[in-house]
């Protein structure tokens, strides 16, 4: 904790990082946050944090992570195994704030599959790479089947963001994910397009499915930074995905030259 001073001058100085909006600490030091260290900022006539935000601990395998026991989780070596994002999808996925949670790796190896390789990262190549081919990547007219899914999705990620629920948000995020899916299988683009008397209704499917990838890597932005990156590259998009504000149905217009659709998560024999 860096050293306060109390003298005059020091206490007239405005502070530019303090208060915190949200304090975020351990569950072992909660007395102190919460008691002690709020009665030191009143003695010294500073602000106390608008809010304390308690997590619990990572465990593995059920049992407390020790050095001395080897029951541990190497981060470097698991990202340099299966990716930085992947490893924050399962830490943010697996953790609710305040409860502990719990480091499997098994159960690491099986969100990537499921969520990641064929969840997301099938949804954002099939879909692009059925526009690159049926085409030629141009974003066709508009359609608004997806609309209703893509807003609700925003509408409940914002409001959970704001109340600190980041494993709820992402499990809202991935309600989307899995709503296109479905939304392919229900369409089946790759039928519609071998007949002509459909290329409309292709049309309609391949831009809501464009769209709904858009959506996502704004809603991913926080949470998989690398991978909403990616997806906006392979969108054909030049700017960030970063602002929040640009998660509405617009922002794609029909004639966009989308880039070249590519693999974000890699499936590995697990």
């Amino acid at each position: 904790m860096p050293a306060l001073k109390t003298d005059h001058a020091t206490r007239n100085t405005p502070l530019e990082l303090w208060p915190a909006d949200i304090h975020v600490i351990g569950k072992d030091i909660l007395k102190f946050h919460a008691v002690y260290w709020p009665i030191m900022l009143k003695a010294m006539g500073l602000p106390l944090p608008k809010q304390i935000l308690v997590h619990g601990w990572w465990q593995k395998d059920g049992q407390k992570m020790s050095k001395s026991t080897g029951n541990i989780v190497d981060p470097v070596a698991v990202i340099n195994e299966w990716g930085l994002d992947a490893f924050r999808f399962y830490v943010l996925r697996e953790l609710d704030i305040g409860p502990d949670g719990n480091w499997t790796d098994a159960g690491f190896r099986s969100r990537y599959q499921a969520e990641l390789a064929n969840g997301l990262g099938n949804l954002v190549n099939r879909s692009l790479s059925m526009l690159k081919r049926y085409r030629n990547g141009i974003v066709p007219a508009k359609s608004n089947e997806l609309s209703a899914d893509a807003a609700k999705a925003a509408d409940e990620t914002r409001a959970l963001l704001k109340q600190n629920q980041l494993q709820a948000a992402l499990q809202s995020i991935w309600g989307l994910v899995n709503r296109a899916n479905k939304y392919v299988d229900e369409t089946a683009p790759f039928k519609l397009a071998k007949d002509p008397a459909q290329a409309q209704r292709l049309d309609e499917v391949l831009y809501n499915l464009a769209k709904a990838c858009r959506i996502l890597a704004v809603l991913l932005n926080p949470f998989l930074p690398g991978t909403s990156a990616k997806i906006y590259a392979q969108l054909g998009l030049a700017e960030s995905p970063e602002n929040f504000s640009e998660s509405t149905w617009g922002k794609l217009n029909p004639g966009h030259q989308t880039g070249e659709p590519a693999p974000l998560f890699p499936r590995k024999d697990v």
